[in-house]
């Protein structure tokens, strides 16, 4: 019993011993954080941002890699067929790890088992923005301009599935207005095609949206998160004119599926330490970001509830598998 109970013991010390040693192990080789998205968007600027901290914390490159197509799907089959060590990384959002679910049926992977979730970036409230030269200066009368016209309006979206699609079903729904819904291969075009007046609204991340705000060509009515953002104190939430309307785009950090347990830890450690630098916060939140750095466990459990919201909306809207 005795003899038992010692080469148990040590048995349980060399694994924590193994363990140990190959989280000191990692990374052993260059980092590759791919983004399923163009260069300039929110997805990749945040990618850049988490790549060049963790440069100099860990003594190893990290490199950024955009594989923009096909809603993220093509980005997301690398990554979750990438080795899986931990050196091959993903930036994961709304679209890509909730919304992709429910749009394709036969994919080359399985998105909720294909991935680990390493942890929670930011979360980004959905804006309605409209030209500067729109007769509308508030939700409600956008609104008003829908009802006298019923599926006259048209607006924008970064594809079917899209945070913008979303905010526009979420907004035609508790409205109970018809607008029409004209999706793009990207967002490009959407800001040149709504100031030249061919559509009517759009729905953005402040990020991406405050320069031209500032600049005066885009005028924001109303923001989706639950209260007002420090970055434009002036504009309305959504809720305030549609009670019920709370709508983020949130991004974070993934691994393939395999991953061992300890170098995802040690991910998530670091990514938690950046996010509570207070000059990326402050940086973050002044872009029209809310961050809360969580836990693996926290972040699998938000994607959950995410999947559950979501597939809701997206029935209501009609959005069907291809």
């Amino acid at each position: 019993m005795i003899r038992r109970c010692l080469r148990q013991a040590v048995s349980a010390l060399l694994l924590l011993g193994a363990a140990a040693a190959q989280a000191q192990d990692y990374p052993s080789a260059p980092i590759r954080i791919v983004v399923p998205y163009a260069a300039g968007g929110i997805a990749d600027v945040l990618a850049r941002l988490v790549a060049v901290r963790l440069e100099p914390m860990w003594k190893q490159s990290v490199v950024v890699e955009n594989r923009a197509g096909a809603n993220g799907t093509i980005a997301m089959q690398f990554v979750a067929q990438a080795r899986p060590d931990g050196h091959t990384l993903m930036i994961g959002n709304t679209a890509t790890q909730v919304v992709n679910r429910f749009l394709y049926r036969n994919l080359a992977f399985d998105i909720e088992r294909g991935f680990q979730p390493v942890g929670l970036i930011a979360s980004t409230p959905m804006m309605l923005v409209v030209a500067a030269s729109s007769p509308a200066n508030s939700v409600a009368d956008l609104l008003a301009m829908a009802r006298a016209e019923p599926g006259r309006l048209n607006f924008g979206s970064a594809g079917n599935g899209s945070s913008s699609h979303l905010g526009l079903a979420m907004l035609t729904s508790l409205g109970k207005v018809q607008i029409a819904h004209v999706p793009y291969k990207g967002t490009a075009q959407i800001v040149p095609d709504l100031l030249g007046g061919r559509l009517a609204g759009y729905f953005d991340v402040p990020g991406t949206s405050l320069g031209a705000i500032r600049a005066g060509t885009l005028k924001p009515l109303g923001v989706g998160s639950s209260k007002r953002l420090a970055a434009l104190p002036n504009v309305p939430t959504m809720a305030e004119t549609l009670p019920g309307f709370e709508l983020y785009s949130w991004l974070g950090l993934f691994a393939p599926a395999g991953v061992p347990r300890e170098r995802i830890d040690r991910l998530n450690r670091a990514l938690r330490g950046m996010l509570e630098e207070p000059s990326l916060n402050r940086q973050l939140v002044e872009q029209g970001n809310e961050v809360a750095p969580n836990t693996p466990e926290e972040f699998d459990a938000f994607i959950r509830r995410e999947a559950v919201r979501m597939g809701e909306l997206l029935a209501a809207a009609g959005v069907r598998p291809e």
